[in-house]
């Protein structure tokens, strides 16, 4: 009897041991150490697991506390034929709540849906507030915009989306985001457009022309302006110029005939410093207005948007040179300070 209780407790721990070297061959510590301050584990299925057919591999990224706060799903070709994803990466906050989910798609479904990733986002209630898609370059070379965010109310009806435009669009159109509100039957009531944050018009630029530098990013466009913005700003043609990171540094406006005509000045130019402040604005006159006042051009110099001093030339030779009192600290009628 002692001997076959022995034999049972022997088969027993086999029988442990076993399991444990199973185990330890489906899982992997890639990570002792990620992001979050924990583990990061390797889970691949084998065909006796659940969930094979649907599952390749996991990867769980654990916090210093042991509890996943990332995990990341490798999809069959099976289930990507019948999802549409072969990826996804599930984010969860400390208390183990969905905060976003981020699908990836193969390049078939990619170049029939025209986007190649999603990401949906989450309240604490577990409802979708906000989603957001990823467009294929040939999909934005299409339609003009790369990426676009759809929110939605707290009954998961989308009321809002944005559109954000590529370069070359934004550069050809004069914008470079789109908005439009939706009722609660998902019918767009309104669209609005958007240039560096601004709102403006989709009929207010004709066309428009995009310089790219050696680095692939835009440092200089022109914009050609319609007869409505003519009438309304007396201004036919812009051109912005930027920085090394995308910043506006320049801004120069041509003014139609009428208004040098009318007001005297047919041409400006506006300095912005890395914050966006106007730093200095010139300002340029026509020969009879030079004529009559004894000046051809202007230098108006800002502090915190506000001007400060004022040089007038004459054949780019200072015949004035004033500080701004704080009576005249009012901006000039063709300024675009900000």
């Amino acid at each position: 009897m002692r001997a076959q209780n022995i034999a049972m407790l022997l088969s027993f721990c086999f029988l442990l041991l076993f399991t444990e070297v199973a185990s330890a061959e489906k899982q992997k510590i890639i990570s002792e150490m990620n992001e979050y301050g924990g583990k990061s584990i390797e889970i691949t299925k084998e065909k006796r697991d659940y969930g094979f057919e649907a599952t390749r591999k996991e990867i769980r990224f654990n916090d210093n506390n042991g509890i996943t706060i990332k995990k990341e799903v490798f999809y069959t070709d099976k289930f990507a034929q019948e999802n549409g994803h072969d990826r996804e990466i599930d984010y969860y906050d400390g208390n183990g709540k969905t905060t976003k989910v981020e699908y990836f798609y193969p390049d078939k479904v990619a170049n029939e849906e025209g986007y190649y990733r999603q990401i949906d986002y989450y309240d604490n209630d577990g409802k979708m507030i906000k989603e957001e898609l990823f467009y294929t370059p040939k999909f934005s070379s299409e339609k003009g915009f790369d990426r676009s965010i759809v929110y939605f109310d707290s009954n998961e009806k989308k009321i809002r989306g944005e559109m954000f435009c590529t370069d070359k669009f934004a550069s050809e159109k004069g914008y470079d985001m789109a908005m439009e509100y939706y009722d609660d039957k998902g019918r767009r009531t309104k669209k609005e457009y958007f240039y560096l944050g601004m709102l403006v018009g989709e009929d207010q630029v004709s066309t428009g022309i995009v310089f790219i530098g050696s680095t692939g990013k835009v440092t200089k466009n022109e914009f050609f302006y319609t007869d409505k913005v003519l009438n309304e700003n007396e201004s036919n043609k812009s051109q912005n110029y930027y920085d090394s990171d995308g910043k506006l540094t320049r801004r120069e406006v041509l003014y139609s005939d009428e208004n040098a005509n009318d007001n005297g000045y047919y041409r400006e130019i506006d300095y912005y410093d890395g914050d966006g402040k106007t730093t200095k604005i010139e300002i340029f006159y026509t020969n009879i207005f030079a004529k009559k006042n004894g000046f051809d051009s202007v230098v108006i110099y800002y502090y915190d948007r506000t001007p400060t001093r004022v040089e007038k030339y004459m054949d780019k030779k200072l015949v004035r040179n004033s500080f701004v009192s704080d009576k005249q600290k009012t901006q000039p009628s063709s300024s675009g300070a900000r």
